[in-house]
């Protein structure tokens, strides 16, 4: 195999020849098994209907989120076919009983990665629901092109942030823009496949927000290093991930810092060890069926142990449509994920015959190469076209001397060059785009990287633009970001005291906004219909009459639920709100109190939240939800189950309501408040200090 795992794990590896691969065995080797369907009684065709047993089946490996980002791009009745069912389990009690070792599933390749040996092989093909037995490729584990660099340079510029020695690379690539007008990747989800993630223990990533992880190789749920791992295992995944998304001021900011991340550890360091292709195409199935955005993958594949003769150019392989990571990255990208994932580290090649690696030549996806930060390609950065002469890479980003977190933590960082690192910095970009534009599906994400970027022709090989060894050019993360019009803060600012609250937001387009367009529409309570305010420009950002917009919400009791949206227009006549309109939410904020939440325009349950602010004095808001008009008690009890107050006790209609509560009379303690409905009953402890 060639991976760009970096030139440091080349040096770490040489301490650990001899090292014991717990994966390898010599009585059978790793085959993956093709079945013709998935159960007589399933369907064959490709849509599954909704109210059908099978789309319930599909249901439980594919969450709401999943389905909400697949809605960008297919069809509301096809957002479940076939391919979302489980392997039929059946046909794996058959293979295993000829004595199989089961490994992965796919749903996606309806095939299961077995261990056989080559008399199990000849049994199992000859099962009539066995449609093929194919070795999986095994790759030999060795490091290409990147190295730890002595020395890194800074290019310092006044903004927001105090980004250390990470200031040069996020720059390169406009991020610090982006970041300066409060979009920073909220609301995102970053998908990484790489060594493994001591995020844990070092300062740049433990507090960062990491919602699952699995480990494909020894198949829990432990991405750091572990009993069995070399010592440097998890150095590459913890460097590409401090490289999108890290955050420690004054040494190290990722593009999207305040991502949410998930992990899958999917590929085995030391050398002369076998590294399969099922442990990606697992883990970006998962990934997806989490409900992952964007997808970063510093890692590639050409080469095989024998007598595999690996994937090969010359042979026609690097078409998108002949490696299991390939196809399994191009249906991520179908089903809304923006896949980026790095060309290699193999040298440049001759712009006719490829230098790339799989899965970057899958269709779809967002291939990334590498420049130095003069903007001169990278000479270990490996080059295009795919076999069926696509124009690879599609972007460049910085890959030499690029800064990020080392382990083993918890504050050693370091640069380092590769396509590894390109990679992750365009995923970050990537996810920025998706934050201010979350509407996107992966070929529109694409395509904004592709046409903002800054051509990169300084070269007699590549005199035009775009070609196949820099693509389209230069990622320009805030030139992407703003090609569809209008975009805003990922979230407004409120500030309030009892007497007045303030609503700001920053709003961005290089056509200028057109000032009396900025409108802040507002309901209180459960109201259905929406008030506007015209928002006054505050200060200037970027282009003129761009920049940060504020307005002061009309006098309310304290505690008031204000449920509101914001609306602007620039002077190309596009128009965009916050929060975007695809999420069908808006923003809430109670009177008089400083902070930001939001909620969807009607509550889809019943929530009872934990009052504000707790412990009180005298004054608390108490908050909730009602999915349907319901008859509704609130009630506020002492510990001795005595009731001391009743706030609410009628028909509501749906909505969100915020209820205030005065205990000026009452003595300091421990209360108790209630809700019930006629099908929901919630309480929570509140305390009273006086």
């Amino acid at each position: 195999m060639k991976r760009m795992v970096l030139h440091v794990l080349a040096m770490i590896i040489l301490l650990l020849v001899g090292f014991n691969n717990p994966l390898r065995s010599q009585s059978s080797n790793k085959y993956w098994v093709y079945f013709t369907d998935k159960g007589a009684a399933l369907p064959t065709n490709r849509a599954l209907a909704r109210n059908s047993s099978a789309y319930q089946i599909a249901l439980r490996d594919v969450n709401p989120r999943a389905l909400a980002r697949r809605a960008k791009v297919l069809p509301q009745d096809a957002l479940l076919d076939v391919d979302d069912l489980p392997v039929y389990e059946p046909y794996l009690v058959h293979v295993q009983k000829v004595g199989g070792t089961l490994v992965h599933r796919s749903r996606w390749l309806n095939a299961v990665s077995f261990r056989l040996t080559p008399d199990q092989v000849a049994v199992v093909s000859k099962f009539l629901f066995v449609k093929s037995v194919k070795p999986v490729m095994v790759f030999r584990g060795r490091t290409e092109g990147g190295h730890v660099d002595e020395q890194h340079s800074s290019l310092q510029k006044v903004t927001s942030f105090d980004y250390g020695q990470s200031a040069t690379q996020v720059q390169v690539i406009n991020i610090a823009q982006l970041h300066d007008a409060g979009i920073t990747g909220h609301d995102v989800l970053v998908g990484m496949l790489d060594t493994g993630f001591r995020w844990r223990e070092h300062e740049a990533l433990q507090t960062r927000h990491v919602i699952a992880e699995h480990d494909f190789i020894f198949n829990d749920d432990t991405t750091a290093n572990q009993v069995g791992d070399a010592s440097g295992q998890d150095f590459h995944g913890t460097l590409t991930m401090s490289v999108v998304g890290g955050y420690q001021p004054g040494k190290l900011i990722g593009p999207a810092f305040n991502a949410d991340f998930i992990l899958g550890k999917t590929e085995y360091v030391p050398s002369e060890t076998r590294i399969e292709e099922d442990n990606w195409a697992a883990a970006i199935e998962w990934m997806e069926g989490y409900g992952v955005d964007v997808a970063s993958s510093s890692l590639g594949y050409n080469t095989f142990d024998p007598p595999d003769s690996g994937y090969t150019w010359a042979h026609g392989d690097f078409d998108g449509k002949t490696s299991v990571t390939a196809k399994a990255a191009a249906r991520a990208a179908r089903l809304g994920v923006v896949v980026c994932d790095a060309m290699g580290n193999e040298g440049n090649g001759d712009g006719i015959i490829g230098t790339m690696l799989t899965p970057a030549d899958a269709d779809s996806i967002v291939s990334v190469g590498a420049v130095n930060f003069s903007k001169q390609l990278a000479s270990f950065s490996s080059t295009g076209p795919t076999n069926d002469n696509r124009t690879k890479p599609d972007v460049v980003a910085p890959g030499v001397s690029v800064y990020g977190a080392f382990t083993p933590g918890p504050n050693t960082y370091g640069a380092v060059s590769g396509t590894s690192l390109a990679t992750p910095l365009t995923a970050g970009s990537a996810a920025l785009l998706l934050s201010a534009r979350p509407e996107l599906t992966p070929i529109q994400a694409r395509d904004a990287l592709r046409n903002t970027a800054e051509p990169i022709t300084n070269d007699p090989r590549f005199p035009a633009s775009p070609n196949n060894f820099t693509g389209w050019g230069l990622v320009n993360a805030f030139q992407a970001a703003l090609s569809f019009g209008p975009i805003f803060s990922n979230r407004p600012t409120v500030s309030s005291s009892f007497f007045t609250t303030v609503v700001s937001i920053d709003v961005i387009s290089n056509f200028g906004i057109d000032p009396d367009s900025v409108i802040l529409w507002y309901a209180t309570g459960s109201e259905s219909s929406f008030s506007s305010i015209q928002m006054t420009f505050d200060s200037t950002m970027f282009y003129p009459t761009s920049g940060r917009y504020k307005t002061t919400i009309p006098p309310f009791s304290i505690g008031t639920l204000v449920r509101f949206y914001v609306t602007a227009r620039d002077s190309g006549y596009h128009s965009y709100r916050s929060p975007a309109p695809i999420t069908d939410k808006v923003w809430q904020l109670n009177y008089g109190i400083t902070g930001i939440g939001e909620s969807p325009l009607l509550p889809t349950g019943f929530t009872l939240r934990q009052n504000y602010p707790n412990p009180f004095n005298p004054r608390t808001v108490i908050t909730y939800d009602l999915p349907h008009r319901d008859h509704v008690t609130l009630s506020i009890y002492n510990v001795l189950g005595e009731i001391v107050s009743i706030l609410v006790n009628e028909m509501q209609d749906a909505g969100s309501y915020a209820i205030g509560w005065d205990g000026s009379n009452l003595p300091s303690g421990v209360y108790i408040y209630r809700l019930s409905t006629l099908s929901f009953v919630a309480s929570h402890k509140m305390v009273l200090i006086r």
